[in-house]
């Protein structure tokens, strides 16, 4: 049986750019979040979020193939950026494989300011005896893989867009294990993507989700979430394949489980029943008992309902023994679309070093979270299984499991 491997590691996250960068700060717990600067908010009630501020993509991008970076929106230039920082981790060339799976999760499909995209779309309409299709492909929500394609000068590959919010990314990553376990592709390039936007803080102050100041996920005095943004690629290879080629091998997908309960738009099942058919599902795939996940990259949001009910489906799992539990979103907010593809990195960087990533922020233990949420500071402990969830609107959840390089 084909086993799946995580052989290169791309990710651009509020304040960290490359996994050096995000091991060094996440480790420490340092976080980066904090009032907008990029966006004009307006009379918006919060204006706190994750912004990468430490971007240029003229320093990691260059004109190839046709494409030419001072056209690149901001999310554009974040998936480019990231993936490309993956492949040249992993010492591919892309350009020469063939049967590549090319996936990506997003939930702000937009990849232009809302005026722009107005502006763009009637100026196209407006010349439809002289239409341009690239100008179309701008703005339709699939050019972001059109336009990777083109820039890597892929090999008729096999593409995915993600759009089930955010577990959105993790669905890529699950998508991307299974087509080089069934012998479709021997590379897959998954991740997640997502600009911040004006429509995301919109809706979630809509919501009354946001919190004004941090995110403290599983405190009792957690007061919301912060929109955040990023991109985080995996290149996925078949095991053998790596290893014949000498790649760094940072550990094995050993499963994964999806489950959807379409429960609400919104609000998650207070009985967990879809997050806990995602773990158990997942644990299945990998063959493990609980008893041996030793970690969990929590989804962890920092929002009242989301942490209790991802600890009610932990303690359904787990019993009274859940691994310590950790959310980096209390570094970075939320990524939305590329937040399973941020708990992987997290989670694969987290086996190789034998160290658990704080839970920024925590303040006070809050009864319905009776759990290790390694408050505050990184936790030292040998680590060999470790699952990662992410849950979303809609009903949406998934969980993967990660297990050690030396164990795959």
């Amino acid at each position: 049986m084909k086993q799946v491997v995580v052989t290169g590691l791309g990710i651009i996250v509020p304040g960290s750019i490359g996994k050096q960068e995000l091991w060094s700060n996440m480790s420490q717990g340092r976080v980066f979040t904090g009032k907008v600067e990029n966006i004009d908010c307006g009379d918006l009630r919060v204006q706190i979020a994750g912004e990468v501020k430490n971007f240029n993509k003229e320093d990691h991008l260059q004109n190839q193939n046709g494409i030419k970076i001072q056209n690149l929106e901001r999310a554009e230039s974040l998936g480019l950026a990231a993936l490309k920082m993956a492949i040249e981790d992993s010492n591919l060339e892309v350009q020469k494989e063939k049967n590549i799976s090319l996936a990506a999760g997003m939930t702000m499909t937009n990849l232009m300011p809302i005026d722009n995209q107005e502006k763009k779309i009637r100026d196209i309409l407006s010349r439809r005896d002289d239409p341009n299709i690239e100008e179309i492909e701008q703005i339709a929500p699939v050019s972001i893989l059109s336009l990777i394609c083109k820039y890597f000068n892929l090999i008729l590959p096999i593409p995915r867009l993600f759009t089930n919010a955010c577990a959105a990314s993790n669905y890529a990553i699950a998508w991307g294990y299974d087509k080089i376990k069934k012998g479709i592709s021997e590379i897959s390039l998954v991740g997640g993507i997502e600009p911040l936007s004006l429509v995301a803080l919109m809706g979630f102050n809509r919501l009354l989700s946001l919190t004004p100041d941090v995110c403290r996920p599983f405190s009792k005095n957690r007061k919301g979430l912060v929109v955040s943004e990023g991109a985080v690629f995996l290149v996925l290879e078949e095991k053998e394949r790596a290893k014949k080629r000498g790649a760094h091998i940072y550990g094995e997908i050993k499963g994964y489980g999806l489950g959807v309960d379409a429960y609400h738009i919104t609000a998650p099942r207070a009985d967990a029943a879809g997050a806990i058919t995602s773990i158990k599902n997942a644990l299945k795939m990998a063959n493990l008992e609980p008893s041996e996940i030793d970690c969990v990259s929590a989804h962890g949001t920092g929002t009242a309902l989301n942490d209790k009910t991802e600890v009610v489906a932990l303690k359904t799992i787990f019993g009274e023994n859940v691994p310590p539990t950790s959310s980096v979103k209390s570094m970075i907010g939320h990524t939305l679309g590329v937040a399973g593809a941020v708990g992987a990195a997290c989670s694969l960087l987290m086996l190789e070093n034998d160290e658990i990533m704080p839970t920024a922020n925590f303040e006070e233990k809050d009864e319905n979270c009776d759990i290790d949420c390694v408050p505050n500071k990184s936790k030292k402990i040998k680590l060999k299984n470790v699952i990662s969830n992410a849950f979303a609107f809609g009903g949406n959840n998934s969980c993967i499991v990660f297990s050690k390089a030396e164990e795959a």
